[in-house]
């Protein structure tokens, strides 16, 4: 059975400030979102707004765009080794402010459809995809912002 003094070292301490920014060093890139994931993601709401195009098929395609959302999931689950801390209702208000942009795109979408503005549909398709990822970039450097305070 060890025993480890009450009190720490002086001397030891430099030693240990040292092993802890190597461990802070090599976990900051598995708290990171990869780039990918953000294009992918972006990409995604890009293709819900654009769904109204697919006219009356639209069931496949919604199939597959929660299929996508859901792979990347967990995918980005998988690959985070970092928990991300939870910061109460707060923190989730861009999530749902971005919700609200996509789901008003998406009716702005609906309303180009039937104008026979199909061509349009590309308008908020874009607009979608481009408030997502600014959205989940900021929200990502915030967090990585934040994991760099922590110590």
């Amino acid at each position: 059975m060890e025993s480890h003094p009450t009190t720490p070292d002086p001397r030891d301490a430099s030693a240990l400030l040292g092993d802890l920014e190597r461990d802070r060093t090599a976990l900051a890139p598995h708290a990171a979102t990869p780039d990918w994931a953000l294009v992918a993601a972006s990409a995604l709401a890009a293709a819900y707004v654009a769904l109204p195009l697919a006219g009356d098929g639209r069931s496949p395609v919604l199939l597959m765009i929660g299929a996508g959302a859901l792979a990347l999931v967990v995918q980005l689950r998988q690959r985070r080794l970092v928990r991300r801390r939870r910061r109460g209702v707060a923190a989730s208000m861009p999530l749902l402010g971005l919700l609200a942009v996509v789901l008003l795109l998406l009716s702005v979408s609906f309303g180009l459809v039937a104008a026979d503005l199909h061509l349009l549909v590309a308008v908020p398709a874009l607009a979608a995809g481009l408030c997502t990822y600014a959205l989940l970039r900021r929200s990502d450097a915030r967090e990585r912002r934040d994991l760099d305070r922590v110590g």
